[in-house]
C-alpha cells in the first residue's frame, strides 16, 4: 500500500471494513462441491446434462441470495467455476449414535430470496404467489452408504395482508380488502404442488383476537380452492399450549395422525429398506 495516497488509504480502510462487515453476517453459506440450493431428491432425479452444469447454472433461483451480483457472470461460462451461489439460512452437521449405530445428521434450511424481510414489515404474498420469508428445511440422515431425506416448508399466510409496526407491542394485522386473494393464493399452491406434491397445511395462529381474521381467511381460501391435494388444519398454539403445556401438542398430533401416515414417506438413496420396500418419496408440509 506504499503507493497509495492518504485519501486512498482511508478509502481502502473503509472498503475493507465494509467487506469484513458483510462477511461477518451470520446465515450465509456456500459450497464449492455440493449444490446447497437443491434437495437430495431433486439432485438425484435429474438428467446427466443437469449434473454436468456448473453450480451457478443449475441453482434453484429461489435460494440464490447473490443472484443479482452473478447475473453478468452467468453469461460467461469460462468464469462459472468462480461464481458460487450463496445460500441464506442455517446449516448444521452432526455425527450421532443410536443403539450403537453411528450416522451423520444434517439439517439445511434454505430461505427464499423472494419476498424476504424483517418481522412485521413483510407479510403475506406478492402477485407472483411468493410467501413472505419462505423457508425450505431438509433433514438428511447418512448411514452406511445410504441417505434419507425429509423436507418441510413454511411461509407467511398466503393472502395479501400487512402488519405495519406502530407503538403497540403487537400491531393488528390488516387484510387487503381490494386484492384478488385467490389469484395469488392459487399461484402459491400451484408452485407448492409442482415442487413438493400433496400438502398438509398446519396453521398455528390465534383463532381469536386480532389474528382471527387471518385464520378465517386462510380456511376460506383453501375451501374455495377445493383442491383435494391440499388439506388444512388450524391449531391455536398459544391457547392450547399456554403456561408451557407442550404436552398438549399431542392434540395436534392426533388430528394429523392419519395424514401423517399418508405423507410420512421420505426420499431414500442408496438401497432398499429391510424387506425390499423403498420408502415413499418426500412431500412438502407448509406450516
Amino acid at each position: 500500500m506504499l503507493h497509495l495516497t492518504d485519501i486512498q488509504l482511508q478509502d481502502n480502510k473503509t472498503f475493507l471494513a465494509m467487506i469484513n462487515h458483510v462477511l461477518s453476517v451470520d446465515g450465509f453459506y456456500f459450497s464449492t462441491t455440493y449444490d446447497l440450493t437443491h434437495t437430495l431428491q431433486r439432485l438425484s432425479n435429474t438428467s446427466p446434462e443437469f449434473q454436468e452444469m456448473s453450480l451457478l447454472e443449475r441453482a434453484d433461483q429461489r435460494f440464490v441470495w447473490n443472484g443479482h451480483l452473478l447475473r453478468e457472470l452467468s453469461a460467461q461460462p469460462e468464469v462459472h467455476r468462480f461464481a458460487l451461489p450463496v445460500l441464506h439460512g442455517f446449516i448444521t452437521m452432526h455425527s450421532c449414535s443410536i443403539n450403537g449405530k453411528y450416522f451423520d445428521w444434517i439439517l439445511i434450511s434454505r430461505r427464499s430470496c423472494f419476498r424476504a424481510g424483517v418481522r412485521y414489515y413483510v407479510r403475506g404474498i406478492d402477485s407472483e404467489g411468493h410467501a413472505a420469508n419462505f423457508v425450505e428445511t431438509e433433514q438428511i440422515v447418512h448411514y452406511n452408504g445410504s441417505k434419507a431425506s425429509f423436507v418441510q416448508t413454511r411461509g407467511s399466510i398466503p393472502v395479501f395482508w400487512s402488519q405495519r409496526p406502530n407503538l403497540k407491542y403487537k400491531p393488528r394485522p390488516q387484510i387487503n380488502k381490494v386484492a384478488n386473494h385467490m389469484d395469488g393464493f392459487q399461484r402459491h399452491f400451484d408452485s407448492q404442488l409442482i415442487i413438493y406434491g400433496k400438502q398438509v397445511i398446519l396453521n398455528l395462529v390465534n383463532q381469536k383476537g386480532s389474528e382471527k381474521p387471518l385464520e378465517q381467511a386462510f380456511a376460506t381460501m383453501v375451501s374455495s380452492l377445493g383442491n383435494g391435494m391440499i388439506r388444512y388444519i388450524a391449531f391455536d398454539f398459544h391457547k392450547e399450549c399456554k403456561n408451557m403445556r407442550w404436552d398438549r401438542l399431542s392434540i395436534l398430533l392426533d388430528r394429523v395422525a392419519e395424514m401423517q401416515d399418508e405423507l410420512s414417506g421420505l426420499y431414500w438413496q442408496g438401497g432398499d429398506e429391510p424387506g425390499g420396500r423403498v420408502p415413499q418419496q418426500l412431500h412438502g408440509l407448509p406450516g
